[in-house]
């Protein structure tokens, strides 16, 4: 009777077992999945096509010269500078650094509608107080006030709208190879969020240098 019982209870275990691994498990990683693209898909449509970033070729604060074509074939988180709110700025562009520090296919860019030396030395200071002279990444981009309005007149920013100006602003806006996609409000924690699930979502995979290199040397 109780070895009966013992097997009876070895069945049921293999049973839940099998169904389990049967069930329980593809139903799981299915609900993950389908989870993971619904959030994808959700993410994606929240990105717009505002328009190309225009060509431009203006001065970085190093006083080389830096063009358009430089970013694209990678992705741009852009900023007005305004000095209303160059300390949130700051610290937003140092915690983007610290995220994506280790890519160099993000970059972070910042224009100043000034091209004075006076200009050149205040966002040199800017880059060297707040630890964000990264130059492979953090550029800090002049010109003159009319070419300054022209390129933020073609990346469609909503000034406005949101009732700011090129001089007194808190948006940023991000540009997918030179396709303006969004705008976020440093001013607001889950804009910025947003920001963040963007450019995590629309980064390009690392081509496999050792794997190219092998293919090479096998020719």
């Amino acid at each position: 009777m109780a070895k009966t019982k013992i097997i009876g209870q070895m069945g049921l275990l293999q049973l839940a077992g099998v169904v389990l691994l049967l069930v329980i498990f593809p139903l799981g990683s299915w609900y993950y999945l389908r989870t993971g693209l619904d959030y994808r898909l959700q993410a994606m449509q929240e990105l717009k096509d505002y328009g190309k970033m225009p060509a431009f070729a203006l001065a970085n604060y190093n006083d080389s010269l830096v063009t358009a074509e430089r970013f694209a074939e990678g992705l741009v988180v852009g900023y007005f500078f305004s000095e209303p709110h160059e300390n949130l700025y700051a610290g937003e562009l140092a915690r983007l650094h610290d995220q994506f520090d280790e890519r160099d296919d993000i970059f972070f860019l910042a224009f100043a509608a000034d091209t004075s030396e006076a200009a050149r030395n205040r966002l040199e200071q800017f880059a060297s107080a707040n630890g964000l002279l990264d130059e492979e990444q953090n550029y800090y981009l002049r010109g003159t006030p009319e070419e300054i309005a022209s390129l933020a007149e073609g990346c469609a920013l909503p000034f406005g709208e949101k009732g700011m100006s090129l001089s007194d602003n808190s948006l940023l806006f991000f540009a997918d190879s030179l396709m303006v996609r969004g705008f976020y409000d440093m001013r607001e924690g889950e804009s910025l969020k947003r920001l963040v699930k963007h450019i995590t979502l629309n980064i390009p995979p690392k081509k496999d240098k050792e794997l190219r290199f092998e293919r090479e040397v096998e020719k």
